[in-house]
């Protein structure tokens, strides 16, 4: 019996001592934040120094080896896309829901930070456009070494079109 209850203590303390896996704030957090905040006041000198050298970033688009864009190419392509804009920011009042940042470690011990949140833009003719964004980066050393930025491109189109996009409420 003395045995037993001995074996049944070991086993429940070996399970009681697993790292945590999920974090609300980190280093990794505070990171992507500061790419976040760059990006929405233009700061691309702050925006690229996040990113490691040999990072790789899939902007809206699956992860193919012929997809992937350098940090540079992103920032080309993120100011290339702004152009369609005469103001942008990131939805932060009343009405929307506060950014979430999460991070995970996952079984290799790599550190993903998720954020999701609100993008709000004013397109060159005057049409609004709020588009989701997910973002999910792997962090190594306290730099993002790969960075996925997926959203609903649509919206932004139909509005460069001069469409407003149409919504639905459930």
């Amino acid at each position: 019996m003395r045995k037993l209850i001995y074996f049944i203590s070991i086993v429940v303390i070996l399970f009681s001592c697993r790292a945590k896996q999920y974090f609300n704030s980190s280093p990794e957090i505070d990171l992507i934040k500061k790419a976040n905040e760059a990006y929405f006041k233009g700061d691309w000198e702050t925006y690229k120094t996040v990113f490691s050298d040999k990072a790789r970033v899939w902007f809206n688009a699956p992860r193919l080896k012929k997809n992937v864009l350098t940090k540079d190419q992103l920032i080309d392509t993120l100011k290339a896309g702004l152009l369609n804009y005469t103001e942008y920011k990131e939805g932060k009042n009343p009405d929307y829901v506060d950014p979430l940042y999460e991070m995970i470690i996952d079984n290799e011990g790599g550190k993903w930070v998720h954020c999701w949140l609100t993008w709000i833009g004013r397109a060159n003719n005057g049409t609004e456009v709020i588009t989701p964004v997910l973002l999910s980066s792997h962090i190594k050393d306290n730099k993002v070494e790969i960075h996925f930025i997926n959203f609903d491109a649509l919206p932004g189109y139909l509005a460069i079109q001069g469409k407003e996009p149409t919504r639905t409420q459930d």
